[in-house]
């Protein structure tokens, strides 16, 4: 009876609480807003009642993050008609949104003026008494709606800024802005309050007190249940966690794009709350993605630039504000710098980064402290129509700036120190000069227009011979190789051209891709490789030695990519978009790692165990190269005349080669020194033919097994004798097992045959599955697990004590898969296939990982990982030997945490995981660099 009477109270509190209305309706915009308002929202709560009461106040804020569109502003109207106040968080992101101005619209329709609040949470308000309204040019922080409709100066708060305890960044006094809207909004002084708040604690104390001793005394009762209220409670946590972790995991893939810094947090929060197979998934394609921030604007990015320390970015808007982003955490550094009246044409970092220069469609440059965020003297303003781009001189002591020819030559030199022009403008009246760029030693410099590239003396200030173009071509951006040796340049015919400095010649053909204008390019700090962005808003990065794109494009922006920056380290390039982002891609996950080897041949290609050698044969010879440094190593092996290419093999300590000739007068296998390339035996040749051989080193390295069409013969290396012989044999792969108790070959019937080596019998074979031929085999590192590769596209999992196969196909290869093999933790394979991709798999779901690794242009005939499981080295019929960095795929916490430098805080957290599952630390402190 009595607990029925309290379940029904509950039901008809919860009844009447969803029924009252609001007292305060937050209206706000931007990011740095969206992050502390939940907590002002709990403070201005927990001001205006005892925790055992209902909130005098209760505030309305849509925290969803949900587009604009019917379905939110249905919610938002319906919060707005029930609220007495609206609070406008005014900042510039405000003052830009068009969601707080269609918010601040209904309220003057349908409230008073009088009932709106504001609170000043970035930028500044400054109300001018002889206008009796708001200073437009000041206020930087006003909805221009509100401009106008206050009869006389409104009360409005401005948030501070305080240390918190740990002494990290300022964060906003948010008990002093929620003591200061409630105090309005009920009527009462700010002391009033405070005593109240005291009363109801005092109060709180004695209801306390009185409540413990109830509550002991019912532990004293329910004692004998207990165990199993424990027992329930931590399953329903359990459960919970587990609801919580799926749906961070759901969460992840959909930022993956949109937030990828929200992204990571989450899918490694996912593990920490519910390590299962589906949260490490998460976390290793979290840790693949190429994409790994994005810095919202609220207008088009036309520039960006890294600081020479990489620790900071700077961006600069169609807006004409220039804003300073911490790489780590992507989060805004400080005030903004605002002194520019259009957008944002480029921004370039001093030498020592301790200066900034901006340059805008105002027709002006200006210098700033990034120190101070105050501007350097007067703006620069040759008073010549927009800038286009500017940069320093590499001693910083000199600025070089194009624009256009409104009012004479469009390319101008200036002293930094004196803040003066140097002489007078360069080039002539007709142009429109796009680009600039200094050579790495400062001696010359370069600039890009619609005749071409003009190379400068930046002493003299005189051109050096003729412009390097083709005619008729556009070009749109230029920039300097690390060694001054080169010059990229794109252009509007979709094209990257580089130029020898010295000759002033080309330096090879143009790089070529899609039917889009290529309109930026940067070179890496290396200069092994530059982007180019196209006008679609893709980038593709190209190697400058081998003249051939490095992986797939990068693809996000909805509009063309306006500027470029590489970071100084070279691993992330940062890419601004006139779709309102810059987006951060990291150019080492899952990329082609330095050159391809350019083998010169279609031939069968083995790399030996130890990771360091490559051994490609063909015909009668055998050619070696060395993986790291990508050179031939000495001269071939001549195995004698053979009119078919024999099959090769490495030994496990990498010393020794077994090679097969299949015809000839030297058919047979025979085994090499490495190191001498001399022939260290030969096996007895039972004058038997084959059409194909298959050969496989013992784990041990004292047995081999061969393989023809008719049986697998075992022998022993120390006698060079046979020992045992598989018969009705015709399969043309073979492997051992780690342990070297098990063969496993093909089948003529699409499955895998097992037999033990000490008996030479069969122990079984995997079930029926595959329904074309399989084309490889491969034992994971415990051998329990065996994975075979097949021509009709997948990849399949086996186990080898049931031969029953585990879980679903491995899909998304468009064609058949010739190879497969298993990282050195088993956790991860690794297929090559004919439809010219790698793929990545996880082997706990059988899920692919991340996106193909895509840079083959032919079909791939084989992939294996190094001993480090770090590196992918994949071959294939386009005659090359490709380096894949797939790092992040070992320890893929360890990689988020080591990318992270620290940003996984407590903070995020509370902002990125929904409420339940307890705070656990997302790096170890080992892991946060």
């Amino acid at each position: 009876m009595t607990f029925a009477w309290l379940r029904s109270r509950v039901v008809r509190q919860g009844r009447i609480r969803t029924e009252l209305g609001y007292g305060v309706f937050l209206s706000y915009s931007g990011d740095r807003d969206r992050q502390w308002l939940p907590h002002l929202q709990r403070t201005i709560e927990r001001h205006s009642r005892p925790w055992y009461k209902p909130p005098r106040i209760r505030v309305f804020l849509d925290d969803s993050g949900v587009s604009i569109g019917p379905q939110l502003w249905g919610k938002i109207e319906a919060g707005l008609s029930r609220s007495e106040w609206l609070v406008v968080m005014a900042s510039p992101e405000a003052k830009a949104s068009s969601w707080v101005d269609r918010e601040i619209e209904w309220w003057l329709e349908n409230r008073s003026v009088d009932s709106i609040l504001l609170v000043v949470s970035d930028g500044q308000l400054v109300w001018d008494e002889q206008r009796g309204d708001w200073n437009p040019e000041l206020s930087t922080a006003l909805p221009t709606r509100l401009s106008g409709r206050f009869e006389q100066q409104p009360v409005w708060k401005t948030v501070d800024l305080r240390h918190p305890d740990d002494g990290a960044d300022l964060l906003p006094d948010v008990d002093g802005v929620a003591l200061g809207i409630a105090s309005v909004v009920r009527g009462l002084p700010e002391d009033d309050l405070k005593s109240e708040g005291m009363r109801d604690t005092r109060r709180n104390l004695r209801t306390a007190r009185i409540t413990a001793a109830i509550l002991g005394l019912l532990l004293l009762i329910t004692s004998t249940v207990s165990v199993i209220a424990l027992v329930q409670r931590a399953e329903a946590t359990r459960q919970r966690d587990h609801a919580v972790a799926q749906q961070l995991i759901s969460q992840s893939s959909f930022l993956a794009t949109r937030d990828p810094f929200g992204a990571r947090l989450k899918a490694l929060a996912a593990w920490r709350i519910d390590p299962t197979p589906e949260s490490h998934l998460a976390v290793l394609n979290a840790a693949v993605n190429p994409e790994t921030g994005l810095l919202a604007h609220s207008w088009p990015v036309g520039s960006v630039a890294y600081s020479p320390d990489g620790k900071t970015i700077a961006s600069g808007g169609g807006d004409g504000i220039v804003r300073l982003w911490d790489a780590a955490t992507q989060q805004k550094v400080g005030a903004p710098f605002i002194g520019h009246n259009q957008g944002i044409s480029s921004v370039a970092f001093g030498p020592g980064g301790r200066t900034l220069a901006s340059a805008s469609a105002d027709g002006t440059v200006r210098l700033w402290n990034v120190a101070d965020r105050r501007q350097i003297g007067d703006a620069l303003n040759p008073r010549s129509g927009a800038i286009n781009s500017v940069a320093f001189s590499p001693d910083g002591g000199t600025l070089v700036t194009t624009g256009d020819h409104d009012s004479g030559a469009a390319v101008r030199m200036w002293d930094v120190a004196a803040h003066r022009q140097i002489g007078k403008p360069l080039g002539g009246r007709d142009s429109f000069v796009d680009g600039v760029a200094f050579s790495p030693d400062g001696r010359t410099f370069a600039t890009a227009d619609a005749d071409g590239v003009q190379l400068w003396d930046a002493r003299s200030r005189v051109p050096l011979s003729k412009k390097m173009g083709v005619h008729g071509i556009s070009v749109t951006s230029v920039a300097f190789s690390k060694d001054g040796r080169t010059i990229a340049a794109s252009d509007y015919d979709g094209s990257v051209r580089l130029w020898n400095t010295s000759t002033r010649k080309p330096a090879g053909k143009p790089f070529t891709a899609y039917g889009w204008s290529a309109d930026s390019v940067a070179f890496s700090p290396d200069g092994t490789m530059f982007a180019a962005a196209y006008s679609n808003g893709s980038v593709q990065l190209w190697n400058v030695a081998q003249h051939s794109p490095v992986g797939a494009p990068f693809t996000g922006h909805t509009g063309p990519i306006e500027d470029m920056a590489f970071s100084p380290d070279g691993s992330t390039l940062a890419t601004a978009s006139n779709d309102t982002t810059v987006r951060l891609w990291n150019i080492r996950a899952q990329r082609q790692t330095g050159p391809s080897i350019d083998t010169g041949e279609l031939s069968k290609t083995v790399v030996s165990p130890d990771g360091r050698t490559l051994a490609v044969t063909r015909s009668d010879v055998v050619r070696f190269w060395n993986v790291a440094t990508r050179r031939q190593i000495g001269g071939p092996l001549d195995l004698g005349r053979t009119p078919t290419d024999p099959t090769i093999t490495f030994s496990p300590d990498s010393r020794v080669i077994a090679t097969a000739n299949t015809y000839g007068t030297e058919s047979g296998v025979r085994l090499w020194d490495l190191k001498t390339r001399r022939q260290t035996g030969k096996l007895p040749n039972d004058g038997r033919t084959s059409a194909d051989y298959a050969l496989a080193f013992s784990p041990d390295g004292k047995t081999l097994a061969t393989s023809t069409r008719d049986s697998i013969r075992i022998w022993n290396l120390a006698t060079h004798r046979q020992i045992g012989t598989v018969p009705g044999v015709t399969g043309w792969t073979l492997t051992f097992s780690p342990d070297g108790h098990t063969i496993a070959a093909n089948t003529q019937d699409d499955t895998v045959a097992l037999w033990d080596v000490a008996t030479r019998r069969r122990i079984g074979e995997t079930a029926p599955g595959h329904t074309a031929g399989i084309m490889a085999v491969a034992f994971s590192p415990d051998g329990k697990v065996i994975a075979t590769a097949s021509r009709d596209n997948t990849v399949r999992l086996w186990s080898v004590a049931t031969r029953k196969q585990v879980g679903e196909p491995l899909t998304g290869h468009l064609s058949g898969v010739n190879s497969v093999a298993f990282s050195p933790n088993g956790k991860v394979l690794v297929s090559g296939s004919m439809d010219q991709t790698v793929r990545l798999w996880d082997v706990g779901t059988r899920r692919q990982i991340g996106e193909p690794l895509q840079g083959h242009s032919g079909a791939v005939a084989g992939a294996v990982f190094d001993p480090s499981g770090r590196t992918v080295i994949s071959w294939g019929e386009d005659k090359t030997v490709r380096l894949w960095g797939v790092d992040a795929t070992v320890d893929p916490v360890r990689s988020l945490c080591s990318w992270a430098r620290g940003a996984f805080t407590a903070g995020r957290w509370r902002a990125y995981v929904p409420a339940g599952p307890a705070y656990r630390p997302l790096c170890p402190k080992s892991g946060a660099k």
